[in-house]
């Protein structure tokens, strides 16, 4: 399985395999070219570099081909010399956490010592919950059905008995029956036989057929979309809690840009600028303090209005308040570097963008924070941009691994912002 980072370059020919360059079969990059490059509501996945070669784009995950080529993506902050394994590692807690799941599973274990890809974890930590869930026991409901009985029970079907050339000895009936054939059964039920289907580990296909024998007793879904809108909330339902965004993950994120009736895989691929902001989101809301509060993409204000009407919504990354003062943070996935003739990697449009929301929510006047992922080349910026003399801009680098980005919290808490608010 090659293992390659964002904006790596895939090749028919036969090269030294690195993070940014790897061969794959003729079967393979015929299939990438004609369904990765993108058609109608489906994301471009890659583009054409030469006649032989496609690069990958700013998505991350693995993905694989009908031919059963498997193609694991990292982060484009991964460097040759950094620890590919730790960087997987990485990945399934971003994704993990960005999400929403909480899988039993504490750490990542099975990843570092069977080099795992992403998926194979999932698939294990889906296992898990259902496992438990099993043993639990799963919730059975009433499901409406139609039938012909010899006697008379449930509610009669007036108008097909009328119709009914034959047989008038039996009825025409709508049952309900309680059983284990439920919305939230069959969705267990299509995951695990899913993972059945795809896995290439062993122990997880091991797993996955003992589950489904215990669940014969439950259909695979028919339309796992309709199945997932009729899923129910509720006390009774607790225990599938856990389970639900596994089976999600695994059946609804199998090969995104893929046409009905094409092969489907063990395949998750995820947007790196989402996955980013929504990990650094989690980060800054576990690091606040008792009365702070942040906020996902709020979206009270707009840049302007038109005749009475509001244009150009506008949606900062995170919004962080107190009783007091707001602070704006937003997150951009771009390596910035140390070229003072570049603008070190800064954009003006990102520049204009934040002005606009210190503008907005903040009355022109407060701190804002530009996050970008920590590199070695991160530049040495040790006073923040001034828009104003009371609105400033502060650009740290945030480390993935600790998930700290210097000084922002001091700021939030310093006595300048207190005396500000006074």
């Amino acid at each position: 399985m090659p293992t390659v980072r964002e904006f790596a370059r895939l090749t028919t020919r036969q090269v030294p395999s690195s993070l940014d360059r790897a061969s794959i079969s003729a079967t393979a990059f015929d299939w990438l070219l004609r369904y990765g490059r993108g058609d109608g509501d489906s994301f471009p996945f890659v583009q054409i570099a030469s006649p032989d070669t496609i690069s990958v784009q700013n998505y991350v995950g693995v993905i694989e081909t009908p031919c059963g080529t498997r193609i694991e993506i990292l982060p484009k902050h991964v460097s040759d010399t950094l620890d590919v394994t730790k960087t997987r590692s990485l990945l399934i807690t971003m994704i993990t956490e960005s999400l929403g799941l909480k899988p039993r599973r504490a750490g990542n274990a099975d990843v570092v010592a069977f080099n795992l890809p992403m998926t194979e974890w999932f698939a294990a930590a889906f296992l898990d919950e259902a496992s438990d869930l099993i043993r639990r026991g799963l919730r059975s409901g009433y499901t409406t059905i139609e039938t012909r009985e010899p006697f008379l029970r449930g509610r009669l079907d007036v108008a097909k008995q009328i119709r009914a050339s034959g047989g008038l000895h039996q009825f025409s009936v709508h049952l309900d029956e309680y059983s284990l054939d439920r919305p939230e059964n069959r969705i267990m039920r299509s995951a695990v036989e899913h993972v059945a289907r795809n896995t290439t580990s062993p122990e997880n296909w091991r797993r996955a057929r003992e589950l489904s024998t215990l669940l014969g007793d439950v259909p695979e879904s028919g339309n796992v979309a309709a199945d997932f809108g009729r899923w129910e909330r509720g006390r009774q339902l607790a225990d599938y809690a856990r389970a639900k965004p596994l089976a999600g993950l695994l059946l609804d994120n199998r090969l995104p840009f893929a046409t009905p009736g094409d092969h489907k895989g063990m395949s998750m691929l995820f947007a790196m600028e989402r996955l980013f902001e929504r990990y650094v989101f989690s980060s800054v809301e576990a690091s606040l303090k008792t009365g702070f509060k942040a906020v996902w993409q709020p979206n009270r204000h707009h840049l302007c209005s038109f005749g009475g009407e509001q244009w150009f919504q506008l949606k900062p990354d995170i919004l962080v308040l107190n009783e007091a003062r707001t602070w704006i943070i937003d997150a951009k996935w771009k390596r910035l570097n140390r070229d003072r003739n570049a603008n070190y990697g800064l954009t003006q449009s990102d520049f204009y963008q934040l002005f606009a929301y210190g503008q907005k929510y903040m009355d022109g006047a407060g701190d804002m924070f530009l996050m970008y992922p920590a590199v070695d080349e991160f530049p040495d910026l040790p006073r923040p941009f001034e828009f104003y003399r009371d609105l400033r801009l502060h650009v740290l680098p945030f480390d993935m691994h600790s998930r700290t980005a210097p000084a922002w919290l001091s700021v939030i808490g310093s006595d300048k912002n207190q005396e500000s608010a006074a």
